[in-house]
């Protein structure tokens, strides 16, 4: 397993981190089918047997905490738990105020069984009401041991300078994005400003949904829940609430050019998706989630893809890349990661 420790701390972490959304406790929810504690806790015992320190959970994954929080009883230590503040009253939560993040930093203790935090997000910009209080916040909470360390979350280029211009001497450590070959949003503007200021970069969605698994060659194929998103038209999924037309005839002629490059190279398109991001200059954490303990086995078992081949892939996806362009918020208009 490859490690990287967290900037300006002595956190480090794996560059496979378990996603925990699904952890729900056997409860459906809008975003994900019922997951037993039996299989979250087997999930949990995998990762920690194959050296995947790295958990990232949150406020707004309803149930995850409790779940996490009971899957690590007696090897907290073990762990590194990421969290994140937001979405306490559903998609159209306020920001938070100082005594609100306290708040969900105390709750997220208490359901999480731990008296610390390793690295507490705020999930969109959108939840801090005022920066400097926010910092300010963060800073004492810090101070006392309940967080060890903070990170943002869908924070695009305006929004992190303004953060990284408030207070250059308490930065935040990480930016967890969504970031794929189907999705390079991020490349133009918030790589650089991560890079420059030493932010690490935590990828979700580095399978795109599913997609990028090989499976789906065809809108048709693709469930209707997996449409959402900008790169699927209006007319495809009726749920999407993006208001742009769309990527599909990009999206699905980088699918066959990437298929076609996988098979030639005899390496599973998965295993060469997963593989491209971790190869990125900036190093990044991959945020994977999974259903079952085989996953998280598959998912571990990455392969080193050739130089020819991430270019490859790259420049497969060019076009699909100019289509979405600045677009770091693949569900709503306007942008909520400016």
């Amino acid at each position: 397993m490859d490690y990287i420790t967290l900037p300006r701390t002595d956190i480090k972490v794996s560059r496979i981190c378990l996603g925990c959304w699904q952890m729900n406790d056997n409860k459906a929810n809008a975003s994900w089918e019922a997951q037993t504690y039996e299989t979250s806790k087997a999930c949990v015992d995998k990762c920690l047997e194959l050296g995947i320190n790295f958990f990232d959970t949150a406020e707004g994954y309803a149930g995850s905490e409790e779940v996490l929080g009971k899957c690590l009883q007696g090897r907290r230590q073990d762990a590194v738990i990421a969290s994140k503040f937001g979405f306490r009253e559903g998609p159209f939560t306020p920001a938070y105020s100082a005594v609100q993040i306290d708040e969900s930093i105390t709750k997220g203790l208490r359901k999480l069984q731990t008296n610390y935090i390793d690295l507490l997000q705020a999930h969109f910009p959108s939840f801090i009401e005022n920066t400097d209080e926010a910092l300010t916040e963060l800073k004492r909470q810090v101070s006392l041991g309940r967080i060890k360390s903070f990170g943002v979350c869908n924070f695009g280029p305006k929004n992190l300078k303004t953060l990284l211009d408030k207070d250059p001497s308490f930065l935040p450590v990480s930016n967890q994005i969504c970031y794929n070959l189907l999705w390079r949003s991020a490349e133009p503007g918030i790589l650089p400003i991560c890079k420059e200021k030493d932010i690490a970069i935590l990828a979700y969605s580095p399978l795109q949904q599913g997609l990028l698994s090989g499976n789906y060659m065809t809108v048709d194929d693709v469930p209707m829940g997996r449409r959402r998103g900008k790169l699927f038209s209006p007319e495809s999924c009726s749920l999407g609430r993006h208001g742009t037309p769309g990527c599909e005839k990009e999206l699905f002629e980088a699918l066959q050019s990437m298929k076609g490059l996988c098979t030639k190279a005899n390496v599973p398109m998965a295993k060469a998706a997963l593989s491209w991001v971790m190869q990125q200059q900036n190093k990044p954490v991959v945020i994977v989630g999974c259903r079952t303990p085989e996953q998280v086995v598959e998912n571990y078992n990455v392969v080193k893809i050739s130089d020819e081949l991430v270019k490859e892939l790259t420049d497969a996806t060019e076009a699909l890349k100019d289509k979405v362009g600045s677009a770091l918020d693949q569900w709503a208009t306007p942008d909520r990661c400016e």
